[in-house]
């Protein structure tokens, strides 16, 4: 008799373990997801580059995007900037991204949008040229100039 209690007791944990894995994909599958609006921006220093977020107004949704900065003519320093995104991947909001003539940078942004009902969106600050180590007594001389303007690209990646 404790082998067929044990048994049932086994055939149901096993029931109850495939169910639940079963419906585990299709509560992911059933997720919000927000959608990016992109476009290709050229900054000059001082401007910002904004990429509207649609979707996680009624709570949390899943962000996929894809955001390139290229055409770096000089030294410059990117800060990347988010209201209401969570980053789950590189940069995260408040980074600065340091650039060298000829650079190109891409980044899948991957995060979670709560906008709360409120505008959501990602941005790239281009702030000038980026710091130059320079220490007492050293020839400067040859720091590279600043960038005059970056190309920065974003674009949805949810499909």
């Amino acid at each position: 008799m404790p082998v067929k209690a044990f048994s049932r007791s086994f055939v149901l944990r096993a029931a109850f373990s495939a169910a639940v894995l079963t419906a585990l994909p299709c509560a992911a599958a059933q997720a919000a997801t927000a959608t990016l609006e992109g476009g290709t921006v050229t900054l000059r220093e001082g401007e910002s580059a904004s990429f509207p977020i649609q979707g996680g107004r009624d709570g949390p949704a899943n962000l996929n995007a894809e955001c390139e900065i290229a055409d770096v003519s000089g030294s410059a320093s990117i800060t990347f900037d988010g209201e209401y995104y969570v980053p789950l991947s590189e940069p995260a909001v408040g980074d600065v991204i340091t650039l060298s003539r000829g650079d190109t940078r891409t980044y899948s942004l991957t995060g979670v949008v709560d906008a709360k009902g409120q505008e959501a969106y990602v941005a790239f600050r281009f702030g000038g040229a980026a710091a130059a180590m320079c220490f007492p007594g050293m020839d400067c001389g040859g720091a590279e100039d600043k960038a005059g303007s970056v190309t920065v690209s974003c674009r949805d990646a949810s499909s």
